[in-house]
């Protein structure tokens, strides 16, 4: 195998809190070992842990990272989503982005040989934040994007399992009471959102404060408090712009939604006799179109 896996360095793109605290911080690695152990039950230490964090280089959003890739031991490859909505597409991202991984950590010559390479073993999370009303953990797969799923007997020859933990919620996944750093990170998003709720200024800064006060996050907090703001506001940004994209989409959907029926109102007057100006008139689309439509009729 390759001995230079993907590693990305680069601070230019902007990280989560998420993955700051569990791929990126001085501690990360004990961070991310919490995490593993409470998924797992095991009890692996740092210093007899071998880690090494595999993201890769990829087009982003907005250049912003919110995705943790670790491979455990050289044998085990981790990969972790934080996402505040659920995202069906996640089982093709995630195919995505391992094979890209494999690429990068295998020689492309070793493929052609007789020797079987070995791989270290895949294992796809999404933390999950938002407020929908799903089980503590389920389960998207690629299958469900298959369009021959429905197919008798047809033998099913590529799957990718995503598990999806629900984190912020009063019935979480059993996974955040057997985590205490991911239990703790829970309790500061809450902390951020009641200070969001209260209306106060600042609120942000509010939520930090009072976490170290009650003891959250407090190390890491005290240490690079006014980092941990910067992110939290570039998270804040990022979740808005998300929003304003979801409702362009929406309004877009409509305006095309509101099309097509004019069409199909067009073909119908069309087909009934009436002239392409009466046609263009009712229904507002232009008379080149609508003669277009009638010579396709």
């Amino acid at each position: 195998m390759n001995s230079k896996h993907p590693n990305t360095e680069n601070r230019k793109h902007k990280d989560s809190l998420f993955v700051d605290y569990f791929s990126k911080d001085r501690d990360w690695k004990q961070h991310f070992l919490s995490l593993y152990n409470a998924l797992h039950g095991t009890d692996l230490q740092v210093e007899t842990t071998r880690l090494e964090r595999v993201n890769l280089e990829q087009v982003l959003y907005m250049d912003y990272y919110n995705d943790i890739a670790v491979m455990v031991n050289d044998q085990f490859i981790m990969m972790i989503e934080h996402q505040s909505t659920i995202n069906p597409n996640m089982p093709l991202r995630l195919l995505e982005y391992v094979t890209r991984i494999y690429g990068n950590m295998v020689d492309s010559k070793s493929k052609f040989s007789n020797q079987l390479i070995p791989l270290a073993k895949p294992e796809f999370i999404v933390f999950y934040t938002g407020k929908e009303n799903i089980p503590p953990e389920c389960y998207l797969s690629l299958s469900d994007a298959f369009k021959l799923n429905h197919v008798p007997n047809s033998e099913l020859t590529l799957e990718l399992v995503v598990k999806v933990c629900k984190i912020k919620s009063t019935n979480p996944s059993p996974v955040v009471h057997n985590c205490p750093d991911l239990e703790q990170y829970v309790q500061f998003l809450k902390l951020i959102d009641e200070a969001k709720s209260d209306g106060q200024s600042q609120p942000l800064t509010r939520a930090i404060q009072k976490a170290v006060r009650h003891n959250v996050l407090k190390d890491y907090l005290e240490r690079k408090g006014g980092e941990v703001l910067s992110i939290l506001m570039t998270e804040y940004d990022y979740a808005t712009d998300i929003a304003v994209k979801q409702e362009e989409a929406y309004a877009i959907g409509l305006e095309q939604g509101a099309y097509q029926k004019a069409l199909e109102t067009a073909r119908m007057f069309l087909s009934y006799g009436d002239s392409p100006e009466k046609v263009a008139i009712c229904t507002n689309l232009p008379l080149d179109l609508v003669m277009e439509l009638r010579q396709k009729a």
